[in-house]
């Protein structure tokens, strides 16, 4: 911290605004309120596999492509859907953090 000289001594401290800081860019000030989405928090449904060997995992990442098994097996998978996948291929994903708890 540089010292400070005695003009700077006699002035009161003002921060500086930078652009982190303005409240314009902060979304304060300039008239106006914001909407904003909110969405309820749903527990998680329980993976119990059914019948046919298959939980419901919902994702918290979007996969563009998602290739697994032989033979290869393409998938799409968008973040906050629910789909209904082999349990070895949920238990895949839930290592690597995809899938939402």
């Amino acid at each position: 911290m540089a010292p400070r000289t005695t003009q700077q001594a006699e002035e009161p401290d003002q921060m500086e605004e930078d652009e982190i800081t303005r409240p314009s860019d902060l979304g304060f000030g300039g008239g106006g309120l914001r909407e904003i989405e909110v969405q309820p928090v749903v527990a998680p449904r329980p993976q119990a596999p059914g019948a046919d060997g298959q939980v419901e995992i919902r994702m918290n990442t979007t996969l563009e492509e998602f290739t697994y098994g032989n033979p290869h097996m393409h998938y799409r998978l968008e973040a906050g859907k629910i789909y209904r996948v082999p349990r070895h291929i949920a238990g895949y994903l839930d290592s690597l953090g995809y899938v939402w708890h």
